[in-house]
This record gives C-alpha cells, sequence and structure tokens, in this order.
C-alpha cells in the first residue's frame, strides 16, 4: 500500500527536494496497489515490488526510510543469504507504523534487536520516554517530529455522520482457520456488536452510519462477518483509504489500534472496546496502564 508514513515521506521529498537530491530517492510499490495508478506520476522513482530493480536498489541503497522493519523490503524468508546479510547492515530511518504506547514491541524494534533502527522518529515527549526507558536508544538517536502522515489529516466529517469502528489484529489467531476464527471471542463480539439491535436502533434514531474496517491480517476473514443494517458498511482491508475514513468519521471505535492517537490528533472522541484486555496483555503488553491512562471511555462488553 502507499498509504502509510513512508509513502507520505517519499511524496514530501518529491515534492520539496531539488531535482539532484530527488531523483536518487525510491519507493517500491507492488502494481497491484490500488494506490499504484496515482503513484505512476513519479516514474523512475517508482519501483515495481520484486523487480529486477526492487532488488537491485535494495542492495544499492545508502539508507532506508521506512514504516516498518528493514526485512519489509525484502519478501523471500530464507536461511542468511547474501541479500539478508547486506540489507541487515543498511542504515535505517524508522519513520513507525503507528504511535508506540498500546502494545510492547521493544523485544523486536528495541535497539541491537531484529528490527533496530539508526534513528527513530516519535510523535510526543511522552512517546519519547517509552522508547529511551524500554528500547535503549539515546536521546540523539530519537526524533520528535510527528508522523509524515499526520501532515495530510483534516477532519472531513462536516455534513457526514459516520461512526468508524476499526479493530486490531491478535497475535494468538494470525494463523487460525476459518473455522477457529468464527469459534473465537473476537469474531463472536464484533459480529454481537455488529448487529446489536440496540445498536441499529442508535444508528436510525441519530441518522448515523457505521464503517466496520478489518485489519489487513484478518483480511481472508472480512467473507464471514455479515450484517443486517443498512446503515453498516463492511469494508475489506485496501478498498478505501484508512486516513480517509478517518478524517471522515465523527467518532472510533477501536480496541488496541494505534489508529486511536490518528483520530485523537483530529481531535474526535474514541471508545475502547476490550472484552480481551487480559489475555491481549498477557499477549502483547502495553506501555500504558489501559485501566487508568486511556483517553476515551472504555466498554468490556457488548451492551
Amino acid at each position: 500500500e502507499a498509504q502509510d508514513n513512508g509513502s507520505y515521506f517519499f511524496k514530501y521529498c518529491m515534492e520539496n527536494l531539488p531535482e539532484k537530491e530527488k531523483k536518487h530517492i525510491y519507493f517500491i510499490l507492488d502494481k497491484k496497489s490500488l494506490q499504484w495508478p496515482q503513484m505512476k506520476k513519479y516514474g523512475r522513482n517508482l519501483v515495481p515490488f520484486m523487480s529486477a530493480r526492487h532488488m537491485l536498489y535494495m542492495l544499492a541503497a545508502r539508507i532506508y526510510v521506512a514504516s516498518d522493519a528493514r526485512n519489509h523490503g525484502f519478501a523471500w524468508k530464507p536461511k542468511p543469504n547474501i541479500i539478508t546479510r547486506q540489507i541487515s547492515q543498511k542504515k535505517m530511518l524508522f519513520l513507525q507504523h503507528g504511535v508506540t504506547a498500546l502494545k510492547k514491541v521493544d523485544f523486536f524494534y528495541g535497539k541491537g534487536k531484529a528490527g533496530s533502527c539508526n534513528l527513530f522518529v516519535v510523535t510526543s515527549d511522552f512517546e519519547k520516554g517509552i522508547i529511551e526507558k524500554y528500547f535503549g536508544y539515546a536521546e540523539d538517536e530519537i526524533v520528535n517530529s510527528g508522523f509524515a502522515r499526520w501532515d495530510v489529516l483534516e477532519d472531513k466529517s462536516e455534513g457526514l455522520r459516520e461512526i468508524l469502528i476499526m479493530p486490531t489484529w491478535r497475535s494468538w489467531l494470525e494463523n487460525a482457520t476459518a473455522e477457529e476464527f468464527k469459534k473465537s471471542d473476537y469474531f463472536r463480539n464484533y459480529m454481537e456488536l455488529l448487529n446489536s439491535r440496540r445498536f441499529h436502533d442508535f444508528l436510525e434514531k441519530n441518522d448515523l452510519c457505521a464503517n466496520f474496517y478489518l485489519h489487513s491480517k484478518f483480511r481472508e476473514f472480512m467473507q464471514d462477518f455479515s450484517v443486517e443494517s443498512k446503515r453498516i458498511r463492511l469494508i475489506a482491508f485496501g478498498e478505501e483509504p484508512a486516513n480517509e475514513l478517518m478524517m471522515r468519521c465523527k467518532m472510533l471505535v477501536t480496541d488496541y489500534s494505534s489508529v486511536c492517537w490518528d483520530v485523537f490528533y483530529l481531535d474526535k472522541p474514541v471508545v475502547f472496546f476490550q472484552f480481551d484486555r487480559k489475555k491481549y496483555e498477557e499477549a502483547h503488553g502495553s506501555y500504558l496502564d489501559m485501566s487508568k491512562e486511556l483517553f476515551g471511555e472504555c466498554a468490556d462488553n457488548v451492551d
């Protein structure tokens, strides 16, 4: 996808740097991406995913700038080979995928770990403190600049009456079969919410619509969800840009997703639906005390 901090950082470079500098900056994108047509305007600066140029430029690059780990730039996972060895030695500017707070990830992104970087971008002094305390980076290895994707965020909810429901994934369901997924608390709770008569009546009474946007890791299970209300839309990952849905909504319902910070940045209300908090904290952990430090109302059941 071309929807995250990496693509907005790339666009900024293309639109603001002198020609002699930007001609050496490249963005890798799958041709099947919905954003490919609008990104084609960048010509040779756009590199097709898994092309020969992709492989060569990954090896020739001086620095990687990314919203995820450097190994995400390379699709294969064989035992160490010449390409993965080269990749691991490159300098890395980590733009982040989401604010680091609700999920512990220092075991991977910590200094010296598999996903470590040379410069770590954060959004606040609060987050900077987390990176210093738990990740082991020095002050001069952290830059508090905010996210590149936040440069384009604006409130577009005027005249619209939309609630965005956007849950994150669960590690214990990552390799689940369709049958296992449908038996999970995750599926049961969201199906119960989406088909709640009380919720449908609330939408009707207040002339509201709800958009349900499932996490990319669960995209294969989207077909298992169903709703009876015409006021609720089920949106598969990639069908619509996530940031557009956030800009259009009046409020967000999520669980532990870092999109809560994007909506909070827009000064919109957030409700946290945490029916499995104990299990989530055991599996993932959090840098916040979610019983005291969340910035919105919290619910632990559908009612």
